[in-house]
């Protein structure tokens, strides 16, 4: 198992000081659906394969 970051487009309407939960690329229940990072776990070697297909910009890759 992993934990995946990802990077994505920056949103102009983000506001780290009033983040909104909800759904988002990535989970069902994200607690930040305007920021640029979010995060998720790959299951298995073939769930973090895909991720790099899926996303350009991985920042982080932690084996749990």
């Amino acid at each position: 198992m992993y934990v995946v970051t990802v990077k994505l487009p920056r949103n102009p309407a983000h506001d780290p000081k009033n983040k909104q939960v909800g759904a988002c690329v990535v989970s069902k229940h994200c607690t930040d659906v305007t920021g640029q990072h979010h995060s998720f776990i790959a299951e298995t070697d073939e769930d973090l394969e895909l991720a790099r297909a899926l996303f350009d910009h991985i920042t982080r890759v932690e084996r749990m």
